[in-house]
């Protein structure tokens, strides 16, 4: 399963399964991924999940910009519809999100802590 995790300065604040074949991302409150900032259009962007034909029928991910005021970005790139890869980063409006493909994961992997500089400060390099 593949997730969307909303980060606030690289920390993850939510996260959203993509348990359907679509998922809307919009400023409308009925949206799957609802962002509440006036920058984000109504319904401005969609991901697409499908079987691929190539890969034994594993889902494949798409972000798609519906014609959105001010665009949607995946890795710093203005797209219209690309595929996402694990650990894209995704960016609507002010917001940002990391594309996790679990099935590319290794649970076996633990991410390692590093201390700043900074007293009481922590980050992974991930």
């Amino acid at each position: 399963m593949a997730v969307i995790i909303q980060l606030h300065e690289g920390v993850a604040i939510n996260k959203f399964f993509i348990y359907k074949p679509v998922l809307r991302i919009g400023r409308d409150p009925e949206s799957d991924i609802y962002v509440d900032n006036d920058v984000v259009s109504a319904e401005h962007a969609v991901i697409e999940m499908v079987e691929s034909a190539e890969n034994n029928g594993d889902p494949e991910y798409y972000i798609q910009d519906i014609e959105s005021t001010n665009a949607t970005y995946l890795n710093g790139k203005k797209i219209v519809r690309e595929k996402l890869k694990h650990n894209d980063i995704l960016r609507i409006g002010f917001n940002s999100f990391r594309f996790v493909d679990e099935s590319k994961e290794n649970p076996e992997t633990t991410t390692k802590i590093h201390k700043s500089w900074i007293p009481g400060v922590y980050y992974t390099k991930k």
